[in-house]
């Protein structure tokens, strides 16, 4: 509900901070005084069109502040709240609106910056203005099922119904996407086992190109090695007169001569040292041998090295990664291959679920259609107490017998209507034009939803136009029976209505040092029986009106509503 309402630099409202209670709390007060202004402010808290012509003359800003509390009765307020991130305090939070003369607005909720868009689905959870189409939830089509499902008190089956929906509705995206285009999947697998086969008789391993290159490129020097190789032992020692053979023959000769010549003595050793190294090289040339070098061989690594060549530039990827290529080839076409079985499995799973889905449906069709016979009962007898005779109000259910149009809310549509006069084609809500007619039409639903609806506080603006005398009575005893079980707030012109208040404020304008000032007072109980004698007597107010304002208020406190 609305506990506390703040206003600064608003219209003629220079600083105003009003603090609301449960149950009927009235606004009254001479025409222009500023009434509206309260609304607009409301207005305004439900993400209402702001315009920089409301800001009070010499300010800067407007602001408009409302600090509302919410508990488990109000789950749809709740969950959002949850869903933005805000945390509650008490079951309080507050919105905050800023409206400057230059720049744009800015919107706070629980101290966080928020958008329009958030501020207008949150509100239309707490507030409901009757009388101002774009802030009645009632008007919604959208929301009469979840409304209907609250007064049925089968919210339960439907949530469980919409669970069961979506897992059937996952399972048959999943079987349509197996399913899809069974030609194209043929064309697939047929394509899966041909790139199996080649990639699996190429059978390239990791690193095998690398290993490939390097041993042709060996072979295919093979010839000058050996020459090489032959010149080098020839050169080296197989001649007579090699090197091996005449580096012997100089460090024998120097030996014999070199008796107490040390630097001699070094540089035989020396050569000693190259001759050992020159003996170790001939070893190593005398048992090289080279790989088979036949054509036959080089032929079957170039024919090798091709094949991987050509399978990287056909896939797109290095020969080192054709192993996992073909893993990933054959992983692909076990999965097709099972499909066909996941399918059959899937088509037996779906006909099981739709049979039980579509008696759950069905259930929840025919129970609606019950609560709708007597929600729309109990509203049009709302209508009959509220002067609208001719009037009825039709709950209309359009079931759907084919299962593909279900959604997850079951085989329902739910509309509500009126019918203004007999012989009239009933109209959906939204399309009465009347703001007093609309008013008593919404307040007979409520009535009948009174236990049902979560919104928490209803503000009625238009609730008294067009009637009077006893109508009058009846709209004030149906307001005091909604205020049980939601907060009301009520601006009226109508004694017969303010009598039956919790809470009084009389809202006045006066002018203070050239300025125009509106203002707004919590009566207490003498003030209250003043007001409502104005209200009564206009200018001319007597003792006895005075006494006659005093009975109203004393037997609407123990007036209970008349029913036919």
């Amino acid at each position: 509900m609305l506990t506390t309402l703040v206003i600064k630099d608003f219209a003629i409202i220079s600083e105003l901070e009003l603090n609301f209670e449960d149950g009927m709390s009235v606004l009254t007060g001479e025409t222009g005084a500023g009434k509206s202004i309260i609304v607009n402010a409301l207005k305004l808290l439900l993400g209402g069109r702001a315009s920089t012509d409301i800001i009070r003359t010499g300010s800067e800003e407007a602001v408009v502040e409302g600090m509302f509390t919410v508990d488990h009765r109000h789950a749809p307020a709740m969950a959002m709240l949850h869903a933005i991130g805000i945390n509650l305090d008490d079951d309080e939070f507050v919105v905050r609106r800023v409206i400057p003369r230059k720049g744009r607005g800015r919107i706070y909720i629980g101290g966080t910056l928020q958008t329009i868009t958030t501020l207008r689905e949150l509100m239309r959870t707490v507030i409901d203005i009757s009388g101002q189409h774009e802030h009645v939830s009632l008007l919604d089509d959208a929301k009469h099922l979840s409304i209907l499902d609250r007064y049925a008190c089968i919210e339960a089956d439907t949530e469980s119904f919409a669970h069961r929906f979506s897992a059937y509705s996952a399972l048959k995206r999943e079987r349509n996407t197996l399913a899809a285009s069974l030609e194209e999947r043929a064309k697939r697998l047929d394509f899966l086992n041909y790139q199996i086969d080649e990639l699996a008789s190429a059978n390239v391993r990791a690193g095998e190109a690398d290993e490939v290159a390097e041993e042709l490129k060996c072979l295919s020097n093979a010839e000058a090695l050996q020459q090489a190789v032959d010149s080098a032992m020839a050169d080296l020692y197989d001649d007579e007169n090699s090197i091996v053979s005449r580096l012997g023959m100089h460090i024998s000769a120097l030996r014999r001569v070199s008796a107490g010549q040390k630097g001699i003595q070094d540089a035989v050793g020396a050569m000693q040292d190259a001759l050992s190294t020159l003996e170790d090289a001939v070893h190593e040339l005398r048992h090289f041998s080279i790989d088979d070098a036949s054509p036959e061989r080089l032929e079957e690594l170039q024919s090798r090295l091709s094949v991987i060549d050509r399978l990287e530039r056909k896939y797109r990827v290095k020969g080192d990664e054709l192993p996992a290529l073909l893993d990933s080839l054959q992983n692909e076409k076990k999965s097709l291959v099972l499909s066909d079985a996941r399918i059959a499995e899937l088509d037996e799973t779906m006909a099981t679920e739709k049979t039980a889905l579509s008696q759950m449906a069905a259930d929840l069709s025919q129970r609606r259609q019950k609560a709708a016979e007597k929600l729309a009962l109990e509203a049009t007898q709302g209508l009959h107490l509220l002067a609208m005779e001719n009037a009825a109000i039709d709950i209309v259910c359009h079931s759907t017998d084919n299962f593909d149009n279900m959604k997850t809310t079951g085989a329902d549509e739910v509309q509500f209507l009126l019918r203004p006069n007999p012989g009239e084609d009933a109209r959906p809500l939204a399309k009465i034009a009347s703001g007093g007619e609309l008013s008593r039409v919404l307040l007979a639903l409520k009535r009948a939803l009174v236990e049902k609806d979560d919104v928490a506080c209803y503000v009625f603006d238009e609730v008294d136009t067009g009637i009077g005398g006893q109508t009058a009575t009846h709209v004030a005893y149906m307001l005091k029976e909604v205020s049980r079980c939601h907060q009301v707030l009520c601006i009226t012109h109508l004694a017969s209505i303010a009598s039956f208040a919790d809470a009084h404020f009389r809202v006045s304008k006066s002018v203070i040092h050239d300025r125009t000032q509106s203002s707004i007072t919590l009566l207490n109980e003498s003030e209250r029986v003043e007001e409502i004698a104005r209200m009564l007597g206009g200018t001319s107010i007597t003792a006895k009106t005075r006494e006659h304002a005093a009975e109203m208020i004393a037997q609407a406190r123990e007036s209970s509503l008349p029913r036919k």
